[in-house]
């Protein structure tokens, strides 16, 4: 069963966060590159690729949180 975590961040916090993040997908996406053909009988390729596809979604997902969250109009 998935649990969902709530947290509370200053929106500043949130918007810096926002470009860590947006800079480690790219970074993500730049490793997937490397990684765009792995070796078919390589058992660790294969593994490391599928870390960076799930950490690539998660990320997604949060950033999507995110702007979400940012591009709302603030509550007074």
């Amino acid at each position: 069963m998935e649990q969902t975590v709530v947290l509370t961040l200053a929106r500043s916090d949130v918007e810096a966060l926002v470009g860590t993040l947006r800079r480690r997908a790219e970074r993500l996406c730049d490793i997937r590159r490397e990684l765009c053909e792995p070796d078919g009988a390589d058992e660790l390729e294969r593994q490391e690729r599928a870390y960076f596809e799930q950490e690539s979604a998660a990320v997604e997902r949060i950033l999507a949180a995110l702007d979400s969250v940012l591009s709302a109009p603030a509550s007074a």
